[in-house]
């Protein structure tokens, strides 16, 4: 099923490689024989990964895509990814995921703008958020032509704290009305390579007994 709806599929990468386990879920991703909509792999390389995400977008609008996907390379995907998303006709949702380091917490967050904190009990089924990650996000073009570029700027809280590239585009975004869902249902996996020594070992026996997280390698 091909309809008039164009993909941009955006891959920033830092790095002249990609893992094996994101090439085959990707692969899985894009080969499916019943495609939602026409697909464009757009690939960036070299630079800051806000600067990456923009040549992403300005790529995209050049081609006459409807909707962007942003996926990182660091990711394992579900191979109906697309169908999924594609299929919530939101101007915004993405998947569920997970940060690469101890204590993992999943990158949905609520409350107010420079205000937010974590959404620990999300159940599953479509949140909505005040901002989420981009490493698995679906947007659809409108929401960039409506906002002033740069679309992806590090930005700072009022009390001069850092804030992603990711979080002040769904802050950006919210601005202009437009809500933030993401699906529970479709877990994507982040690919961390953990360096085992004394310090992750304290770390992991102090979490231990904060009774905050338990996990092993």
């Amino acid at each position: 099923m091909i309809t008039n709806k164009k993909l941009g599929i955006g891959i920033p990468l830092s790095w002249p490689f990609c893992h094996s386990d994101f090439f085959d879920s990707f692969t899985m991703m894009i080969s499916q024989e019943d495609r939602p909509c026409e697909y464009h792999v757009i690939r960036a390389s070299s630079g800051p990964i806000h600067e990456m995400r923009n040549r992403i977008v300005s790529r995209a609008i050049d081609l006459g895509c409807t909707h962007v996907l942003m996926l990182d390379a660091d990711m394992i995907y579900p191979s109906d990814t697309i169908h999924k998303l594609m299929a919530h006709n939101k101007a915004i949702v993405g998947g569920l995921c997970f940060k690469r380091w101890p204590p993992f917490d999943p990158t949905l967050y609520v409350g107010e703008k420079y205000r937010m904190t974590l959404l620990e009990d999300y159940g599953k089924g479509l949140v909505k958020v005040t901002a989420t990650g981009t490493g698995c996000l679906l947007v659809e073009t409108r929401v960039f032509l409506d906002m002033d570029e740069p679309w992806f700027e590090f930005g700072r809280t009022h009390e001069g704290k850092p804030v992603g590239e990711d979080i002040n585009f769904c802050y950006k975004a919210g601005d202009l009305g437009y809500e933030i869902w993401v699906d529970t249902t479709l877990e994507t996996q982040h690919m961390a390579m953990v360096a085992v020594n004394e310090n992750l070992w304290k770390l992991n026996k102090k979490l231990r007994e904060l009774n905050q997280a338990e996990f092993t390698f």
